[in-house]
């Protein structure tokens, strides 16, 4: 695929991966048998992880986000695993089935899309209940982080329309290369000088808040929560839109990092439900309290006005789980 690159770039390895009647097929790569065992383990985690916020855990602010988050992991991880099967079993015959495997690598870049913007919208609410913490109890909207998330959920599927009609679905032509680096420019900044500012901006301020409040006994377990799922975020996803970005046009040099960024964007979103469990357990309790027990205490917004009752319940609820 030299030159200019019409197909997506999650899709390109698996189309340009057929070969001639009577060769054996090139070897598997390393990378997509590990692919292939991280992502059902992280699905299952954000499945359980999603099953306990939607019916096992009272709500709040960020329980939302989160559980937003979990779906758009969920449909990442999924379109991984799905096509790391196809490339794995049926490696020959992939190009057959060209628009199951865009579909799927569409619908991968809009979960990846979703969680960029997610995890923006978590880290700046979280900031805004440190600056403004009046606000945040007295004046706040009661469904606004539903609000956010409807809002985002759209922006995703715009951008991720947008990148598929201008440059997946796209002839080789001027005008076509034309649109789809408008596109791509757009992409970034919307990516790098938007959104990702924004979290580093927002997570730099609760780093700030973690320390000045470590020593206190009010100090919230969501500040680590946060940090570390955008820090894990920045490490392992971010590098792959930037290179999403440059495969459109420069594929051939780029091609070799395509299955390492697929692997990179399966940990970020395997590793959240392993974070927050590791975060909200008790160190001398960590394998023996109630997942409940352990989420609770990992999402427990100090911030949110409490009910009379919480305080007369909370003890027996985790003692019956």
């Amino acid at each position: 695929m030299d030159g200019w690159n019409t197909t997506s770039p999650a899709e390109g390895n698996v189309a340009n991966g057929s070969t001639p009647a009577g060769a054996s097929p090139p070897p598997i790569p390393a990378v997509h048998w590990v692919i292939m065992s991280v992502s059902p383990l992280g699905f299952v985690e954000n499945g359980v992880l999603l099953w306990f916020l939607c019916f096992r855990m009272r709500r709040n602010p960020f329980t939302v986000y989160i559980t937003h988050l979990s779906i758009a992991d969920i449909s990442l991880l999924f379109c991984i695993f799905i096509l790391s099967i196809d490339y794995a079993l049926d490696h020959e015959l992939s190009s057959g089935h060209y628009y199951t495997m865009v579909t799927l690598s569409v619908t991968f870049l809009f979960g990846y899309n979703t969680g960029l913007y997610l995890l923006t919208a978590i880290s700046v609410e979280r900031c805004l209940s440190v600056l403004y913490p009046i606000w945040y109890r007295c004046h706040r909207p009661k469904h606004q982080s539903a609000f956010v998330c409807a809002l985002l959920w759209a922006l995703s599927c715009l951008v991720t329309t947008m990148e598929y009609v201008m440059c997946i679905d796209k002839e080789d032509d001027s005008r076509s290369r034309s649109d789809c680096r408008a596109v791509i420019i757009f992409i970034a900044i919307l990516t790098f000088l938007v959104f990702t500012p924004l979290m580093l901006v927002c997570s730099a301020i609760l780093v700030v808040k973690i320390r000045k409040s470590s020593g206190t006994a009010r100090s919230s377990k969501l500040y680590l929560v946060i940090t570390v799922t955008i820090v894990i975020f920045l490490i392992f996803a971010m590098p792959m839109r930037l290179l999403y970005l440059l495969y459109y046009e420069y594929w051939a040099a780029f091609r070799n990092l395509h299955n390492i960024s697929l692997l990179f964007s399966t940990i970020s979103s395997s590793a959240n439900p392993f974070i927050y469990f590791f975060v909200g357990s008790s160190k001398k309790k960590r394998f023996k309290e109630s997942l409940k027990v352990v989420l609770n205490r990992a999402f427990k917004d100090e911030m949110q006005p409490q009910r009379p009752e919480d305080n007369g319940h909370a003890t027996s609820v985790e003692t019956v789980v």
